[in-house]
């Protein structure tokens, strides 16, 4: 049998040690109060990022939810054969848009009316026509 140590261990008597344990166990207890009321609190709200998909880089098109490289290439691509008149237009030429993206990408997206060019001037297109200049 081995000798008694006349000295606790550390040099702590039991007493020392309960009181050490339960203070080890109030702390735990806080931190894990503190971090369950930490997961409750609201997260800061987005910021109103509205963007128009005729005009929007591919960059920003990809920041937007739901809509990956492929979808950005395939939005531009038809962006580029004639600009969206509305989100169903968007929808319908688009392959891979469904109900689902558009109503996640409903409050992120617009879609501006095209202006239409400048039609040249009357008097220009019969001076034109004639062979003269003006």
């Amino acid at each position: 049998m081995p000798p008694s140590s006349p000295h606790p261990l550390w040099g702590w008597t039991p007493a020392v040690r309960v009181l050490l344990s339960v203070l080890a166990a109030f702390g735990g207890a806080v931190l894990m109060f503190l971090a369950r009321d930490a997961g409750r609190t609201t997260p800061a709200p987005l910021p109103a990022l509205v963007v128009d998909l005729n005009t929007a880089p591919r960059e920003v098109l990809q920041a937007l939810p739901r809509l990956g490289p492929v979808l950005v290439d395939r939005i531009v691509t038809a962006r580029e054969e004639a600009p969206f008149r509305s989100l169903d237009d968007f929808d319908a030429r688009v392959k891979g848009i469904g109900p689902a993206t558009i109503a996640a990408l409903r409050p992120y997206v617009r879609i501006e009316p095209i202006a239409r060019a400048a039609s040249p001037n009357t008097s220009t297109r019969l001076v034109a026509a004639k062979g003269t200049t003006p």
